[in-house]
């Protein structure tokens, strides 16, 4: 149960993140670098876990 309400929350901060970068532009620069820095993590664990 815990790991399924992180995960909401992590995509709702994800959602929120994009709507940042897409239509408020608020702080653009350091949010399209968390974006890369998350998308970045995501490959990594994919190529990871199969393995």
């Amino acid at each position: 149960m815990f790991k399924r309400v992180m995960a909401w929350i992590l995509l709702a901060g994800f959602v929120l993140l994009l709507l940042n970068i897409a239509v408020f532009g608020i702080y653009r620069e350091l949010s399209a670098a968390i974006y890369l820095a998350v998308m970045l993590m995501y490959v990594f664990y994919i190529i990871a876990n199969k393995k």
